[in-house]
């Protein structure tokens, strides 16, 4: 279809982030391609819009179990490569963590510091019952690895990135190289398209996601006295619905899945041969949820695959 190539990523910090934990996902159903939310996994774990003042920039489904999102849903922002945008970009070390997940009133995203917990009536003890945080990452060699990354975004919807709730523990190596390598193209992919292309007569949906490691959890015992809270994902994977909004014939979609691992960065990014159809990531995404749970599991990311047979 088109060369595009594997693995890659970002590594991803924080600024001021609000979200709301829902129900569903009716407020935020813009992030679904055709308003329809993956199926097949854990149907339990919490479902957020992820809110930043008073618009919503993308949901995010979180297992409280596990103490990392399953996935982020989002929409690809063209505007990412407006000359204002490229040079807003920074990098801030004020993470978040999110108080409705722990059963607290607040609306927003507050930051984790003792002091900031304290100042809202916060028992650190409480939030970190459901919720990872920063402390769960000193000393064990893991990223704090963005599913849905800032890179992406612009203004406040990079800002709204910047939450634990949107992190999950990735190899540095994988993280900072591999899966760096393939964002970056994909990105650039996607840019092409929307303005050479199609002339912005599309819109590009995205869902990142992860597989939990069944055995393999941090922070490990010599580095904390509250080991194995937050499971490391075995996989990190991404599906795309490029969706044409008048040619269905220029709609398409397609998939990728790596391990979270390193040992890979000499793969290049620009060829397509590591890319998966997404009824193959369905596939593969529900034998590894299977092995997981125990129990037959049917993954569906996209309604009708997004024209992907």
């Amino acid at each position: 279809m088109f060369a595009l190539g594997l693995l890659t990523c970002a590594v991803l910090t924080a600024f001021s982030a609000h979200a709301k934990v829902v129900k569903d996902f009716n407020g935020c159903r813009e992030f679904f391609y055709k308003n329809t939310e993956p199926r097949g996994m854990d149907q339990t774990a919490k479902k957020i819009c992820q809110v930043y003042g008073q618009s919503y920039y993308y949901a995010t489904l979180y297992s409280t179990y596990h103490k990392i999102p399953l996935y982020s849903a989002y929409v690809f922002d063209p505007y990412v490569f407006d000359p204002k945008c490229e040079n807003a970009r920074g990098r801030s070390e004020s993470w978040h963590v999110e108080p409705q997940i722990s059963d607290y009133p607040q609306r927003n995203m507050v930051r984790e510091t003792k002091r900031d917990l304290r100042s809202l009536g916060l028992d650190e003890g409480r939030i970190k019952r459901s919720q990872a945080m920063s402390s769960d990452y000193t000393g064990t060699d893991y990223d704090r690895g963005h599913l849905n990354p800032n890179s992406f975004n612009c203004g406040d919807g990079r800002n709204a990135t910047f939450t634990l709730t949107n992190a999950a523990p990735m190899n540095p190596c994988f993280n900072r190289i591999n899966w760096f390598k393939w964002e970056r193209y994909l990105r650039n992919i996607l840019y092409m398209l929307y303005y050479s292309k199609d002339g912005r007569s599309a819109t590009a949906y995205i869902v990142t996601g992860t597989v939990p490691n069944a055995t393999l959890r941090i922070p490990q015992k010599k580095v904390s006295g509250e080991p194995g809270r937050v499971t490391v994902p075995s996989h990190v994977w991404t599906a795309v619905c490029y969706k044409h909004l008048t040619d269905n014939s220029k709609t398409f979609s397609f998939g990728y899945i790596a391990e979270n691992r390193p040992g890979e960065s000499d793969i290049d990014p620009i060829s397509d041969s590591h890319l998966i159809l997404v009824p193959d990531l369905n596939v593969q995404l529900s034998r590894l949820y299977s092995e997981l749970s125990g129990t037959p599991q049917r993954v569906s990311i996209f309604a009708d695959d997004c024209w992907g047979w």
